[in-house]
């Protein structure tokens, strides 16, 4: 069977290519600019990118997100003061940019929730005071209707789509 990638050129313009790379993406294996499996941005099993995890550096705006209350198995955990939601794994700065760990988890009532960091290596919980604030990126918030409004369209999973034959051990008919 025949595998395919799909790579954006740009929003527009999508490229098929087979897998492996092609075209003037790098080639099957070894080719000029990356070689390898998928060319030169990494993956060769589809998808749209390569390494998700890259350092994005400081924004150039931070919002109070909410203050520190305490250290819980080596983690913060911060009561928040905005009403949107931030992003899991989103970046959390001090008032000076720089990072000081990452969202991890979101808990408490939706009107009044909480959130726990993890910090980045070097950075101790147990050394803030509470009711330090902490600050994050305004573009990795969502709006809180994203959580308590229905999603409108058609709804997911299942439904009453055929099934082709019906299922069982077979036998006799």
């Amino acid at each position: 069977p025949l595998f395919i990638n799909v790579h954006l050129r740009n929003r527009s313009q999508m490229v098929w290519t087979p897998r492996g790379g092609g075209g003037d993406r790098g080639g099957g294996r070894g080719g000029f600019r990356g070689g390898g499996r998928g060319g030169p941005r990494g993956g060769g099993r589809g998808g749209f990118g390569g390494n998700r995890s890259f350092d994005e550096g400081p924004p150039e705006t931070v919002i109070s997100v909410g203050k520190y209350m305490h250290s819980c198995e080596g983690e913060m955990v911060i009561d928040a003061t905005l009403e949107k939601v931030p992003y899991f794994n989103a970046p959390i700065y001090n008032q000076d940019k720089t990072q000081i760990g990452k969202v991890e988890e979101i808990m408490g009532p939706i009107h009044k929730y909480m959130f726990s960091m993890k910090t980045v290596e070097g950075v101790k919980a147990e050394s803030f005071k509470k009711g330090d604030e902490v600050y994050i990126n305004p573009q990795k918030l969502l709006p809180l209707e994203r959580f308590t409004q229905p999603t409108s369209g058609p709804p997911r999973g299942g439904g009453a789509r055929g099934r082709g034959a019906p299922r069982g051990r077979g036998g006799p008919r």
